[in-house]
């Protein structure tokens, strides 16, 4: 009888503890709006070697580990026409090939005994070498990596190594459907211009090792280097430790290849270029803003409310979730060094194509001319503040995101005032920066595909030019 009565009062008790739970739930959409965000990233402490080397640093404690990454102006904008491919082979060889004293096999086994890495690549501005190792290595992870920036030794073989597997990449790089629309995009638009310069067999067939080593001897300067460093080591030891590594590497006058100006080629054309595909793979649009540019912010906005490759953006929910006329589709207005790229890609359903692209036309003659709903704004102004502290996940990359800045052009307070700049933005800002950056008249349209499925001639969007790639493809890799 206790018994019973004992478990009557604990359902009473459960049944008031169930109803006080389920009075107290509130629906995710009455939840109060939270707090802004107010954040200003931590900033690297920086110094100076006495040869040059702008540092970077972090103390960071939490693990006994080390990174640093290092970069140097000059990358493939650089190359010389006839000799495309020369940076890339550069970074690859810088490396491989190891250095005056060390094989770069030898460097391998070493490495892959410390549990470290040094690695080194080369991007269209900058050149890049990196390492990683644990705390009691570092001195010796360090002279290697001081080793491979000033005394590499390019040996022929890795040369030839490299070679050959660019060449493979060069043989694909025609293979698959939109790497073909994407190629010939940056055809139209940067074609004949330093940025627009493709390696191919021929060009590579041209370089030697006298030109790799001639490219490390025009950029690899320690006045030329700005040096991110983390990890558990203090600011002396890891200044010391520095000057000791790269003691004896002097300055040198750094110069760089003089880049003409942009000029913008697109005028509405469309370059069709036929294969026997399912969907039609479609690149369009015409240069885009320089870095730094006074509409950069707005037009981050305007490209995360417009077609910024979430499901919330007007482009995914008009052609893909409301139309079905394809799996993704994505597109903006972006920043480069002289002029980046308004560009929108997709793959689309063949049958709908021109219906599909006359749809995107249209969507951005809307986002001009009619203001966007104060629920575009607020998500997108959220999305972007809420999502601005991950740009700094871990010390490592907060310093190499400083680095950048520097390297890129941007005011040194530009994450400071960042989250209260996206803010400042109106809907007003952009229709105006939509209206100027964005032309549907003049875009380039680039179609890889198979005609005779599209519901209408393409001609119905502009002036036609039909084009050979497999042309293009042959001349890449003729000169084995």
């Amino acid at each position: 009888m206790k018994a019973n009565r004992l478990n009557i009062i604990v359902c009473l008790f459960c049944a008031v503890g169930f109803l006080s739970l389920a009075s107290a739930q509130i629906h995710p959409r009455e939840l109060p709006e939270p707090k802004d965000i107010s954040f200003k990233p931590p900033k690297p402490v920086e110094f100076t070697l006495s040869n040059g080397i702008h540092v970077y640093y972090f103390e960071d404690k939490e693990l006994p580990l080390i990174s640093l990454n290092a970069m140097l102006k000059g990358g493939s904008l650089f190359d010389a026409p006839e000799k495309a491919g020369l940076a890339n082979l550069t970074g690859t060889v810088l490396r491989t090939g190891g250095t005056k004293t060390l094989t770069g096999d030898k460097i391998d086994e070493e490495l892959e005994f410390l549990a470290a890495s040094v690695e080194a690549f080369a991007g269209q501005e900058n050149m890049s070498v990196s390492a990683n190792c644990l705390k009691k290595d570092f001195k010796r992870v360090l002279e290697i990596f001081s080793d491979v920036m000033r005394n590499p030794e390019f040996r022929q073989e890795k040369i030839d190594l490299a070679k050959n597997q660019i060449k493979e990449s060069i043989r694909r790089r025609w293979d698959m459907p939109a790497s073909v629309a994407s190629t010939l995009f940056i055809e139209q638009i940067y074609g004949g211009t330093p940025y627009g310069m493709r390696t191919s067999n021929k060009t590579l067939n041209a370089i030697t090792r006298e030109d790799l080593m001639a490219f490390h001897k025009q950029y690899f300067a320690p006045n030329n280097m700005y040096l991110a460093m983390v990890g558990d080591i203090s600011q002396s030891d890891a200044k010391s430790l520095l000057e000791s590594a790269f003691k004896g590497w002097e300055k040198k006058d750094v110069k760089l290849t003089k880049i003409p100006s942009l000029v913008e080629k697109a005028s509405g054309t469309v370059y069709y270029a036929p294969r026997e595909t399912p969907q039609a793979n479609v690149v369009m649009g015409h240069l885009g803003i320089r870095r730094n540019d006074p509409d950069e912010m707005k037009l981050d906005i305007m490209n995360d409310i417009f077609g910024g490759g979430s499901f919330t953006a007007r482009l995914m929910k008009e052609i893909r979730s409301n139309r079905g006329l394809t799996y993704g589709i994505y597109g903006g207005v972006n920043a480069g060094r002289d002029k980046g790229l308004f560009r929108i890609g997709s793959q689309l359903k063949a049958e709908k194509c021109v219906e599909a692209l006359a749809l995107v036309k249209d969507m951005i003659k809307d986002i001009q001319n009619t203001p966007v709903s104060d629920e575009e704004m607020q998500v997108s102004q959220k999305s972007l503040v809420n999502s601005f502290v991950f740009r700094f996940e871990s010390k490592d990359r907060l310093a190499s995101e400083y680095m950048s800045l520097k390297l890129d052009g941007y005011p040194d307070n530009y994450f400071d005032t960042y989250i209260e700049n996206v803010k400042k933005v109106t809907k007003k800002d952009i229709q105006d920066v939509a209206k100027k950056h964005m032309d549907p008249n003049k875009m380039i349209i680039v179609v890889v595909g198979d005609e005779k499925k599209f519901d209408k001639p393409l001609s119905t969007l502009g002036k036609v030019e039909e084009v050979d790639y497999k042309k293009l493809a042959e001349a890449d890799k003729s000169e084995k």
